[in-house]
């Protein structure tokens, strides 16, 4: 964890944090703890999805679920949010699961407990693992997600023999006009790393960007949460990233702090 700002590696240094704006606040001030000066620069915006009938479906239907799975926080804050709108609570027989132990903190915060959770990962692979998911033969299955999410945990469970449906309860939407262009000067600035914690948020990122910031962006360090975000670097033609070992904020800072204790020098020099 950080150590005084004078002692921090990290002490002094220009870095974007592109989390949306909500989940944002708890790695910047580890940043601002240590030293660092966070730019909050979010490219994804989350809000209700247009349509909430996917949602009103599984509140009707709870009773007759038998995993609900939430793969990330933002699927609990909104769908749980829908739930207890409709006057509904997931019943004690159906069985929860969670993608990584951030959405299960996240389930606790709404009083229910992830029973089905990987202790360590934070992805579909992780919780595909487990040995509750493996014989799921007319398991009846709800996927709470954002729109477009991938494809694999669901395939995988059909072809296990499960029944799955998936829900939407929220929709993820690029940076606004405002946002962009803050995004694009931070970068024409000068920084010294970027974070990104998923394959989206990287890809909005250079998306919004002319000329000049993506000039800034090749020269910043890129740090990111998973190593599928790492090959979307490569894809998109951007020096290789630092990989922490998931996207927490603990771990981002770990990776963060370690590579500018090993590079200090350089980034003195390059400024």
């Amino acid at each position: 964890m950080p150590g005084s700002p004078s002692s921090s590696t990290l002490h002094g240094l220009r870095i974007i944090v592109t989390r949306p704006a909500h989940q944002a606040e708890s790695f910047c001030a580890l940043l601002e703890r240590a030293g660092a000066e966070p730019l909050r620069c979010p490219v994804i915006r989350i809000s209700s999805p247009a349509d909430g009938s996917e949602l009103q479906r599984l509140a009707a239907r709870l009773g007759n679920i038998d995993l609900l799975i939430f793969n990330s926080p933002n699927a609990v804050e909104y769908g749980i949010a829908a739930i207890h709108g409709l006057r509904q609570r997931i019943p004690p027989q159906t069985l929860i699961g969670a993608i990584g132990t951030k959405t299960a903190q996240a389930l606790e915060r709404h009083g229910y407990r992830a029973d089905v959770c990987p202790a360590t990962g934070f992805d579909s692979e992780a919780f595909l693992a487990l040995p509750a998911v493996q014989a799921m033969q007319g398991k009846r299955v709800a996927i709470v997600r954002g729109q477009d999410g991938r494809m694999l945990l669901g395939r995988t469970l059909r072809a296990r023999g499960a029944e799955v449906v998936y829900v939407q309860a929220y929709q993820r939407n690029g940076p606004d006009a405002e946002q962009a262009a803050a995004l694009r000067q931070a970068l024409r600035d000068g920084v010294d790393a970027v974070a990104v914690t998923s394959s989206e948020a990287l890809e909005n990122l250079t998306h919004s960007l002319d000329a000049p910031a993506r000039a800034g962006l090749e020269r910043a360090t890129l740090l990111v949460g998973h190593p599928r975000i790492a090959e979307a670097a490569r894809r998109l033609g951007l020096p290789p990233p630092v990989v922490a070992a998931d996207p927490t904020d603990e771990a981002m800072y770990a990776a963060l702090a370690d590579w500018a204790a090993r590079h200090r020098t350089d980034i003195h020099q390059s400024r």
